[in-house]
Protein backbone atom coordinates (compact mmCIF):
# COMPACT_ATOMS: atom_id res chain seq x y z
CA UNK A 1 0.00 0.00 0.00
CA UNK A 2 1.22 3.51 -0.60
CA UNK A 3 0.97 6.29 2.02
CA UNK A 4 1.07 9.83 1.39
CA UNK A 5 2.83 10.71 4.48
CA UNK A 6 1.68 14.01 6.42
CA UNK A 7 3.32 13.18 10.01
CA UNK A 8 6.33 11.19 11.02
CA UNK A 9 7.16 10.83 14.65
CA UNK A 10 11.17 10.64 15.82
CA UNK A 11 11.82 7.21 17.95
CA UNK A 12 15.86 6.75 19.14
CA UNK A 13 16.15 3.64 16.86
CA UNK A 14 15.73 6.16 14.12
CA UNK A 15 19.00 8.06 14.52
CA UNK A 16 20.84 5.00 15.70
CA UNK A 17 20.11 3.45 12.48
CA UNK A 18 21.89 6.63 10.81
CA UNK A 19 24.68 6.52 13.18
CA UNK A 20 25.38 2.16 12.40
CA UNK A 21 24.99 0.86 15.43
CA UNK A 22 21.47 -0.76 14.75
CA UNK A 23 23.13 -3.26 11.84
CA UNK A 24 23.15 -6.82 13.92
CA UNK A 25 19.63 -6.51 14.72
CA UNK A 26 18.33 -4.72 11.86
CA UNK A 27 20.22 -6.06 9.12
CA UNK A 28 19.24 -3.10 7.04
CA UNK A 29 21.21 -2.20 4.14
CA UNK A 30 22.16 1.30 3.60
CA UNK A 31 21.18 3.90 2.28
CA UNK A 32 18.57 4.31 4.77
CA UNK A 33 15.77 6.47 5.15
CA UNK A 34 14.94 7.17 8.36
CA UNK A 35 11.51 7.47 10.83
CA UNK A 36 9.31 4.36 11.66
CA UNK A 37 6.70 6.11 12.87
CA UNK A 38 4.03 7.42 9.92
CA UNK A 39 0.91 9.24 9.95
CA UNK A 40 -1.08 9.61 6.21
CA UNK A 41 -3.54 8.89 3.85
CA UNK A 42 -3.79 6.15 1.72
CA UNK A 43 -3.04 6.68 -1.94
CA UNK A 44 -2.88 3.91 -3.48
CA UNK A 45 -3.72 0.10 -2.61
CA UNK A 46 -2.73 -4.00 -3.93
CA UNK A 47 -5.20 -6.09 -5.12
CA UNK A 48 -5.19 -8.24 -2.65
CA UNK A 49 -6.25 -5.58 0.06
CA UNK A 50 -9.35 -5.53 1.83
CA UNK A 51 -9.24 -3.62 4.80
CA UNK A 52 -8.51 -0.43 3.24
CA UNK A 53 -9.30 2.30 0.80
CA UNK A 54 -7.54 5.07 -1.15
CA UNK A 55 -8.43 8.54 1.12
CA UNK A 56 -8.24 6.04 4.52
CA UNK A 57 -6.81 8.04 7.85
CA UNK A 58 -3.90 6.06 8.68
CA UNK A 59 -0.80 4.93 10.87
CA UNK A 60 1.66 2.62 11.44
CA UNK A 61 4.92 1.83 12.52
CA UNK A 62 6.69 0.73 8.80
CA UNK A 63 8.86 -1.78 10.59
CA UNK A 64 10.19 -3.01 7.00
CA UNK A 65 10.98 0.17 5.24
CA UNK A 66 11.16 2.69 7.25
CA UNK A 67 10.78 5.94 5.22
CA UNK A 68 8.47 8.13 7.12
CA UNK A 69 10.79 10.96 5.99
CA UNK A 70 9.51 10.76 2.67
CA UNK A 71 6.66 12.33 0.95
CA UNK A 72 5.09 8.80 0.09
CA UNK A 73 5.86 5.53 1.29
CA UNK A 74 4.53 2.07 0.84
CA UNK A 75 3.52 0.47 3.28
CA UNK A 76 2.71 -3.79 4.35
CA UNK A 77 -1.15 -3.62 4.85
CA UNK A 78 0.13 -5.80 8.03
CA UNK A 79 1.17 -2.97 9.77
CA UNK A 80 -1.58 -0.96 9.43
CA UNK A 81 -4.31 0.45 11.37
CA UNK A 82 -7.02 3.18 10.85
CA UNK A 83 -5.91 6.51 12.37
CA UNK A 84 -7.93 7.07 15.75
CA UNK A 85 -11.05 9.16 16.05
CA UNK A 86 -10.08 12.62 17.26
CA UNK A 87 -6.75 12.43 16.57
CA UNK A 88 -4.57 15.11 14.12
CA UNK A 89 -2.01 13.17 11.74
CA UNK A 90 0.89 14.56 14.65
CA UNK A 91 -0.63 12.54 17.18
CA UNK A 92 -1.58 9.93 15.49
CA UNK A 93 1.81 9.40 14.32
CA UNK A 94 3.34 9.59 17.93
CA UNK A 95 1.77 6.18 18.62
CA UNK A 96 2.33 3.06 16.77
CA UNK A 97 6.12 2.33 17.77
CA UNK A 98 6.16 3.78 21.56
CA UNK A 99 2.73 2.65 22.25
CA UNK A 100 3.34 -0.80 20.89
CA UNK A 101 6.60 -1.30 22.39
CA UNK A 102 4.39 -0.29 25.85
CA UNK A 103 1.40 -2.37 25.41
CA UNK A 104 4.25 -5.46 24.46
CA UNK A 105 6.29 -4.97 27.58
CA UNK A 106 3.03 -5.08 29.83
CA UNK A 107 1.15 -8.25 28.05
CA UNK A 108 5.31 -9.87 28.63
CA UNK A 109 4.81 -8.84 32.23
CA UNK A 110 1.38 -9.91 32.35
CA UNK A 111 0.32 -7.07 34.24
CA UNK A 112 -3.39 -6.97 35.06
CA UNK A 113 -5.83 -5.40 37.81
CA UNK A 114 -3.84 -5.59 41.45
CA UNK A 115 -0.51 -5.96 39.52
CA UNK A 116 2.05 -3.63 41.19
CA UNK A 117 4.26 -1.86 38.47
CA UNK A 118 7.48 0.45 38.16
CA UNK A 119 7.99 2.48 35.44
CA UNK A 120 11.41 3.40 35.16
CA UNK A 121 11.49 6.02 32.46
CA UNK A 122 7.70 7.24 33.09
CA UNK A 123 7.91 10.55 31.01
CA UNK A 124 9.49 9.10 27.64
CA UNK A 125 7.72 7.99 24.85
CA UNK A 126 7.59 4.63 25.83
CA UNK A 127 7.17 5.04 29.19
CA UNK A 128 3.99 7.95 29.42
CA UNK A 129 2.26 5.12 27.38
CA UNK A 130 3.19 2.24 30.34
CA UNK A 131 2.17 4.04 32.96
CA UNK A 132 -1.59 4.79 31.30
CA UNK A 133 -2.12 1.27 29.89
CA UNK A 134 -0.47 -0.53 33.58
CA UNK A 135 -3.37 2.21 35.31
CA UNK A 136 -5.90 1.02 32.54
CA UNK A 137 -5.51 -2.55 33.49
CA UNK A 138 -6.31 -1.87 37.20
CA UNK A 139 -2.90 -1.89 38.49
CA UNK A 140 -0.82 0.28 40.86
CA UNK A 141 1.67 2.55 39.29
CA UNK A 142 4.96 3.98 40.57
CA UNK A 143 6.56 6.22 38.06
CA UNK A 144 9.90 6.87 38.09
CA UNK A 145 11.14 10.51 36.30
CA UNK A 146 13.17 13.38 36.56
CA UNK A 147 12.38 16.20 38.86
CA UNK A 148 10.83 18.69 36.35
CA UNK A 149 8.88 15.47 34.92
CA UNK A 150 7.05 14.08 37.97
CA UNK A 151 3.69 16.45 37.61
CA UNK A 152 3.16 15.31 34.40
CA UNK A 153 3.78 11.48 35.13
CA UNK A 154 1.27 12.27 38.08
CA UNK A 155 -0.91 13.42 35.42
CA UNK A 156 -1.04 10.49 33.59
CA UNK A 157 -2.21 8.27 36.50
CA UNK A 158 0.34 7.20 38.61
CA UNK A 159 0.16 6.18 41.89
CA UNK A 160 3.35 7.22 43.46
CA UNK A 161 6.25 8.96 41.48
CA UNK A 162 9.91 8.95 42.59
CA UNK A 163 13.05 10.64 41.57
CA UNK A 164 14.98 8.74 38.54
CA UNK A 165 18.09 9.06 40.46
CA UNK A 166 16.74 7.41 43.45
CA UNK A 167 19.23 4.16 43.57
CA UNK A 168 16.23 2.80 45.66
CA UNK A 169 13.19 1.89 44.25
CA UNK A 170 11.85 0.60 47.37
CA UNK A 171 11.70 3.46 49.53
CA UNK A 172 8.55 4.02 51.38
CA UNK A 173 7.87 0.47 49.64
CA UNK A 174 10.10 -1.90 51.43
CA UNK A 175 11.57 -4.94 49.41
CA UNK A 176 9.42 -7.30 47.75
CA UNK A 177 6.71 -4.76 46.77
CA UNK A 178 6.76 -4.95 42.88
CA UNK A 179 5.20 -7.73 40.77
CA UNK A 180 7.09 -6.30 37.87
CA UNK A 181 9.40 -3.39 36.57
CA UNK A 182 9.23 -2.03 33.25
CA UNK A 183 12.53 -0.79 32.38
CA UNK A 184 12.07 2.21 29.85
CA UNK A 185 15.74 3.41 30.01
CA UNK A 186 17.77 0.73 29.75
CA UNK A 187 21.23 -0.41 31.09
CA UNK A 188 22.64 -2.78 33.51
CA UNK A 189 22.20 -0.05 36.79
CA UNK A 190 18.15 -0.81 36.35
CA UNK A 191 18.47 -4.48 37.09
CA UNK A 192 20.53 -3.43 40.61
CA UNK A 193 17.59 -1.10 41.07
CA UNK A 194 14.91 -3.66 40.03
CA UNK A 195 15.93 -6.28 42.12
CA UNK A 196 15.52 -4.41 45.55
CA UNK A 197 11.99 -4.56 44.91
CA UNK A 198 10.85 -7.00 42.91
CA UNK A 199 9.02 -10.30 44.52
CA UNK A 200 9.96 -13.66 44.03
CA UNK A 201 8.95 -14.56 40.29
CA UNK A 202 8.71 -10.94 39.35
CA UNK A 203 9.27 -9.86 36.19
CA UNK A 204 12.05 -7.05 35.02
CA UNK A 205 10.76 -6.00 31.90
CA UNK A 206 13.09 -3.97 29.52
CA UNK A 207 13.78 -2.21 26.24
CA UNK A 208 17.52 -4.05 26.58
CA UNK A 209 19.69 -2.05 25.76
CA UNK A 210 23.55 -2.90 26.70
CA UNK A 211 26.12 -0.47 28.63
CA UNK A 212 26.68 1.19 25.00
CA UNK A 213 23.02 2.26 24.59
CA UNK A 214 22.84 -0.77 21.71
CA UNK A 215 20.29 -2.90 21.41
CA UNK A 216 21.32 -5.77 19.94
CA UNK A 217 20.19 -9.97 20.89
CA UNK A 218 23.91 -10.17 22.00
CA UNK A 219 23.53 -7.97 24.49
CA UNK A 220 20.69 -9.32 25.78
CA UNK A 221 21.63 -12.93 26.08
CA UNK A 222 24.82 -11.37 27.92
CA UNK A 223 22.77 -9.49 30.35
CA UNK A 224 20.67 -12.07 31.08
CA UNK A 225 23.84 -14.63 31.70
CA UNK A 226 25.20 -12.11 34.61
CA UNK A 227 21.50 -11.89 35.89
CA UNK A 228 21.04 -15.94 36.27
CA UNK A 229 24.47 -16.06 37.74
CA UNK A 230 23.83 -13.04 40.39
CA UNK A 231 20.72 -14.91 40.87
CA UNK A 232 22.14 -18.19 41.38
CA UNK A 233 24.29 -16.63 44.00
CA UNK A 234 21.76 -15.21 45.76
CA UNK A 235 22.01 -11.52 44.53
CA UNK A 236 18.72 -11.40 43.69
CA UNK A 237 14.79 -12.19 44.18
CA UNK A 238 14.30 -15.79 43.71
CA UNK A 239 12.72 -16.75 40.50
CA UNK A 240 13.09 -13.28 39.17
CA UNK A 241 12.84 -13.14 35.44
CA UNK A 242 14.75 -10.99 33.17
CA UNK A 243 12.05 -10.01 30.09
CA UNK A 244 13.60 -8.52 26.96
CA UNK A 245 11.57 -6.98 24.90
CA UNK A 246 11.95 -6.86 20.89
CA UNK A 247 9.11 -4.93 19.38
CA UNK A 248 7.14 -7.25 16.65
CA UNK A 249 4.96 -4.48 15.70
CA UNK A 250 1.31 -5.36 13.72
CA UNK A 251 -2.00 -3.67 13.06
CA UNK A 252 -3.60 -5.55 15.21
CA UNK A 253 -1.42 -4.69 18.28
CA UNK A 254 -2.14 -1.10 17.12
CA UNK A 255 -5.86 -2.04 16.78
CA UNK A 256 -5.56 -2.61 20.41
CA UNK A 257 -3.89 0.75 21.43
CA UNK A 258 -6.60 2.59 19.49
CA UNK A 259 -9.14 1.23 21.34
CA UNK A 260 -7.78 2.54 24.40
CA UNK A 261 -6.40 5.97 22.94
CA UNK A 262 -10.79 6.12 21.53
CA UNK A 263 -11.83 5.48 24.22
CA UNK A 264 -10.05 8.02 26.72
CA UNK A 265 -7.87 5.77 28.58
CA UNK A 266 -4.49 6.52 27.12
CA UNK A 267 -3.51 10.18 25.84
CA UNK A 268 -0.94 11.24 23.13
CA UNK A 269 1.81 13.88 24.80
CA UNK A 270 3.46 15.41 21.62
CA UNK A 271 5.98 17.86 23.71
CA UNK A 272 7.44 19.79 20.38
CA UNK A 273 6.40 19.66 16.63
CA UNK A 274 8.68 20.76 13.75
CA UNK A 275 8.56 20.51 10.01
CA UNK A 276 8.84 17.68 8.24
CA UNK A 277 11.74 18.96 6.25
CA UNK A 278 15.72 17.94 6.87
CA UNK A 279 16.24 20.47 9.31
CA UNK A 280 13.24 19.95 11.37
CA UNK A 281 14.52 16.44 11.32
CA UNK A 282 18.30 16.90 12.45
CA UNK A 283 16.63 19.39 14.90
CA UNK A 284 14.02 16.48 16.67
CA UNK A 285 17.21 14.07 15.92
CA UNK A 286 19.57 16.07 18.52
CA UNK A 287 16.75 16.95 20.97
CA UNK A 288 16.27 12.68 20.65
CA UNK A 289 19.95 12.16 21.29
CA UNK A 290 19.76 14.46 23.94
CA UNK A 291 17.18 12.90 26.23
CA UNK A 292 15.35 16.04 27.08
CA UNK A 293 12.25 14.92 25.21
CA UNK A 294 8.82 14.90 26.78
CA UNK A 295 6.55 12.29 25.41
CA UNK A 296 6.74 12.06 21.86
CA UNK A 297 8.74 14.62 19.46
CA UNK A 298 6.76 14.53 16.07
CA UNK A 299 7.61 16.00 12.46
CA UNK A 300 4.62 17.26 10.03
CA UNK A 301 3.85 19.13 7.39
Amino acid sequence: MQVHVRAAAVNPIDWQMIEGNRRLITRRRFPFTPLFDLAGVVTAVGDQVTSFRVGDRVHADNEIDGGGASEYVNVHSRLLAHAPAGLDFAESAAVPLAAQTAMTCLDRGQVAAGTRVAVIGASGGVGHFAVQMARAAGAFVLGVAGARNQGFVRSLGADEVIDRNATDLSAGFGADSFDVVVDCVGGREQWTRARRVLRPGGRFVTIARDEDGVVTPASAARLLTTITARRVRGAGPRGTKYVPVFLKASGALLRRVNELVEGGRVRVHVSRSFPLTLEGVTAAFEESRAGRATGKLVLQR
